[in-house]
């Protein structure tokens, strides 16, 4: 065998097996609360030795980072690819912030990892911060948002997505609350009552995505 396909075979099996103890670690995550995961239960799902869990993660923050990344990146490459095409800004974002609040109605798993994982993720991924921020950048530059600290319209936003979230796990919500949550945010960020209504509550298109 050809050391280059030697190598290439090796680096398929490494990343397999990253994949699988991600795969783990998020099943375990569903079922407890982040801080109450031990190592030991991530490399028992895994079925793989606790020194393998070593080459990839040091700690169970990093896993937990990893799973986190994972769900939100595909998730928001998934409604970018859904809204890439649409000018306005306030339309994106509320896209985005419904997409994710009502996976989480769709998908009580991927919903309570994204919870668990929220602070330590910080916040999530930079693929979800770096969605947030050009949308409210564009909406700021376009005159569609009247914000005073772009900072704390980011975390109002990151914030009260995952609070809104927590709440819908927790059955403590009406089928409409993504669309209640969008329009509130948008309103927030200086879009007139009526438009933010409008906005929210548009037709939603489905989603095409791959779980991990």
């Amino acid at each position: 065998m050809q050391p280059s396909r030697r190598a290439s075979i090796g680096l398929e099996k490494r990343e397999r097996t990253r994949l699988n103890l991600i795969a783990a670690a998020y099943r375990v995550f569903a079922r407890k609360e982040a801080d109450a995961v031990t190592i030991d239960e991530i490399v028992t799902e895994a079925a793989i030795a606790r020194g393998t869990f070593y080459n990839y993660f040091q700690t169970r923050e990093e896993v937990l980072t990893a799973v986190a990344v994972a769900l939100s990146d595909e998730m928001n490459h998934s409604i970018w690819a859904q809204s890439a095409q649409i000018e306005d800004p306030a339309e994106r974002m509320a896209i985005a912030i419904r997409q994710f609040l009502h996976q989480a109605i769709r998908d009580s798993t991927w919903g309570w990892v994204i919870v668990r994982s929220g602070l330590v993720a910080a916040p999530l991924s930079e693929t979800i911060k770096t969605g947030v921020t050009t949308d409210l950048e564009a909406g700021i530059r376009l005159g569609r948002f009247q914000v005073v600290n772009k900072q704390a319209a980011i975390d109002l936003i990151l914030g009260t997505g995952l609070m809104a979230m927590r709440t819908i796990l927790g059955g403590h919500s009406e089928p409409n609350y993504p669309e209640q949550i969008t329009e509130l945010i948008l309103k927030t960020l200086g879009v007139g009552e009526g438009e933010a209504h409008s906005i929210a509550f548009q037709v939603l298109e489905p989603l095409q995505s791959n779980r991990i």
